[in-house]
């Protein structure tokens, strides 16, 4: 076995750097919380509504997926992947340098290579996705429910096809507020880091860089996150937003969907992917798992993850 020795660094210098270093990672990670990841900020669901899809293709698109595992954003799209029956090759990116994002001016994740071809973000990669042909013929084979393409995406209580607003909700208000959650004390930040130790491709060094550096970084950022939407109370702001799902995307549990038939609709899949970001996490099963106020929640959850087998 070969030892390298790294010669030490002054404290101060060594000090400077990691501030540097945890300043630098917080800004970028607050950039894509607050901001996320999508071409789009209203949903241009009117393109998604297409009887035609504008691709060829007579077999499902191959998709490489480039992620951070508690991304809200990422697993949205793999929600709506794994529906259509795709499986992703899944690159665990490092969130410290970005190495292995592909050579372009865009730094963040989600990127999908969709047959070769580089999509940024998870709105305009879900909507590339469901343009391609076999993609809508494999969604509406499973989805015998659902009369057309338009009720996959709308939802039950609007027609409207100007806006996906539970899109929105899942990008916006949900995947904001878990942040702050899964990030609400040091140790908790340091926890949700955990599943870099699962990342066979990351070296021991970089596993325990990423789990000290970003848990910190991530934990700034989080609370950015809350003195900017003027949060005190993390977990009840979160509460408020599933209530809401609850209330007016199920109806209280009236319907077993969003899309309100037997199937789900993309909402349900965005909704759902935002949420399975976190499972695993403390965050997760107190809210979605344990809690009695949210048994609406709860149901509809496992029964959209029934549907999920290959994701």
């Amino acid at each position: 076995i070969t030892t390298t020795t790294i010669p030490s660094p002054t404290t101060s210098t060594s000090y400077i750097s990691f501030s540097m270093m945890i300043r630098s990672t917080s800004a970028a990670l607050r950039r894509a919380i607050v901001s996320p990841s999508r071409t789009n900020v209203v949903v241009q669901s009117q393109r998604w509504l297409s009887a035609s899809a504008s691709s060829s293709a007579s077999s499902l698109p191959e998709v490489t997926l480039y992620q951070y595992n508690i991304c809200p954003f990422c697993h949205k799209t793999k929600a709506v992947m794994g529906y259509a029956g795709i499986t992703p090759t899944v690159i665990e990116v490092n969130p410290l340098n970005k190495s292995e994002l592909p050579k372009s001016d865009y730094r963040k994740v989600p990127i999908a290579m969709i047959d070769g071809e580089q999509v940024n973000g998870s709105d305009d990669i879900v909507q590339t996705l469901l343009q391609n042909a076999a993609v809508q013929e494999t969604i509406l084979s499973k989805s015998t429910s659902l009369k057309d393409w338009n009720e996959f995406t709308t939802t039950a209580s609007s027609s409207s096809s100007s806006s996906s607003p539970w899109i929105t909700f899942a990008n916006d208000d949900l995947a904001t507020l878990l942040y702050p959650n899964i990030c609400s004390s040091l140790g908790d930040s340091y926890t949700a880091f955990g599943y870099v130790r699962d990342v066979d491709s990351f070296s021991g060094l970089q596993k325990f860089s990423i789990q000290s550096i970003g848990s910190i970084a991530m934990y700034l950022a989080a609370s950015r996150i809350k003195a900017k939407r003027g949060i005190t109370d993390e977990r009840a702001a979160l509460q408020e937003a599933l209530q809401k799902w609850q209330q007016e995307g199920l109806l209280e549990g009236n319907n077993k969907f969003a899309s309100g038939k037997d199937d789900p609709n993309l909402n349900d899949l965005c909704v759902y992917g935002t949420l399975r970001s976190v499972e695993g996490l403390p965050t997760h099963d107190q809210v979605v798992m344990e809690d009695e106020t949210n048994l609406v929640l709860k149901d509809w959850y496992l029964r959209v993850k029934e549907r999920l087998v290959d994701y």
